[in-house]
């Protein structure tokens, strides 16, 4: 029993590494694309000409967003139990700010062991519920990127140097495989939705035939539980609100986005502003290290340099933008931690029961 048990332990530390190992590797290889020909003399001086006032106003809307994805998840959890927002907001900064700090998005595992242990909701529905956040997210990047082509087009083909070869990226297919992908994931919720029975039935066999016998009971039982927690999705009140609380979350993130190229003297259309956005944040959907690091730059990046504006100044207002963010969501998380009694070892210990099991 214990070299079985010896065993599954080994097979989950390598699946993790290997989950770890295949997120820093994408962080690096969208960092080399970020900061390829870099110029540092030229990097520290337009950092040395910024105007850090505009971080102000770019870090109260950024909170504004927080609470509005607070808004946004209290109602998606609303069918399950209804949350005060003030007990609810903590535990949203928290996970926010793990994410900055630990790989592979595991903040978002934070958010449902606290929600578990604070709200006694189950972690199926705080799973489930994440999961249409993150869909509405990208769909919403998508709404971004599609008004950016109706306002002035969508770029086409462009060559990249990338470890010294030119690379074609087409950003046209780019913007239909995210749709594509987005899409299904919607269309997989109400597939739930409309039809529950049919799908336990399809993620019966499934299991039955691709899973050892010794799991099939608990799978099984996992899976009933998953697929009802997505009743939260079936007022078209709920999804309705969900849509608006997601276009104002990343309408005020967009909004600090622009504030804060004041600081560095520049500044797009709305064109253009929507593509950096969409194709900022549809990149954070990629494993990555922790924060979003280099999967968040590159396409911000790549954006700016093909409208115009300088690369050194470019990578300036994407490292300061960056860090404004990640300082922004992790201290708050921190600041919530610090005033419920919540220790780091704390975190550390439940992100290890819950892999554990």
């Amino acid at each position: 029993m214990s070299e079985e048990r010896a065993s599954v332990e080994s097979g989950r530390l390598c699946r993790i590494n290997l989950r770890v190992i295949l997120g820093l590797m994408v962080s690096g290889v969208s960092l080399y694309i970020a900061v390829r020909n870099l110029q540092p003399l030229e990097v520290w001086k337009a950092f040395k000409q910024a105007n850090y006032l505009w971080i102000v106003p770019a870090v109260v809307l950024y909170l504004f967003a927080l609470m509005a994805r607070t808004a946004r998840w209290r109602a998606l959890l609303s069918s399950e139990r209804r949350i005060p927002f003030r007990q609810l907001l903590p535990t949203m900064a928290i996970g926010r700010g793990a994410n900055n700090v630990y790989p592979f998005r595991a903040g978002e595992i934070v958010r449902v062991l606290l929600l578990r242990q604070r709200n006694d909701v189950s972690a199926a529905a705080g799973l489930a519920s994440i999961l249409v956040e993150r869909v509405f997210d990208g769909l919403t990047m998508i709404l971004f990127l599609l008004l950016a082509a109706l306002i002035g087009g969508i770029p086409g083909a462009r060559s990249l140097d990338l470890f010294g070869e030119s690379v074609v990226v087409n950003v046209r297919y780019i913007l239909w495989l995210a749709i594509a992908v987005f899409g299904a994931a919607l269309g997989g919720i109400y597939a739930i939705e409309l039809w529950p029975q049919p799908i336990r039935r399809v993620a019966g066999w499934l299991i039955g035939h691709l899973t050892p016998h010794r799991f099939h009971q608990r799978l099984m039982g996992i899976a009933k539980r998953f697929i009802g927690s997505f009743s939260v999705v079936r007022s078209v009140g709920t999804l309705t609100l969900v849509l608006l609380f997601s276009i104002v979350v990343w309408t005020a993130e967009t909004i600090s986005y622009r504030l804060l190229m004041n600081s560095f003297d520049f500044g797009v259309d709305l064109h253009n502003l929507l593509l950096m956005s969409g194709a900022a944040n549809l990149g954070t959907a990629l494993p990555s290290g922790p924060g979003n690091l280099g999967t968040f730059d590159a396409p911000s990046i790549l954006v700016l340099t093909g409208v115009g504006v300088l690369k050194d100044r470019a990578i300036s207002y994407q490292f300061l933008l960056h860090a404004v963010l990640w300082c922004t969501e992790t201290f708050a998380g921190l600041w919530f931690m610090w005033r419920g009694g919540l220790k780091k070892a704390d975190l550390v210990r439940s992100l290890g029961e819950q892999q554990g099991g």
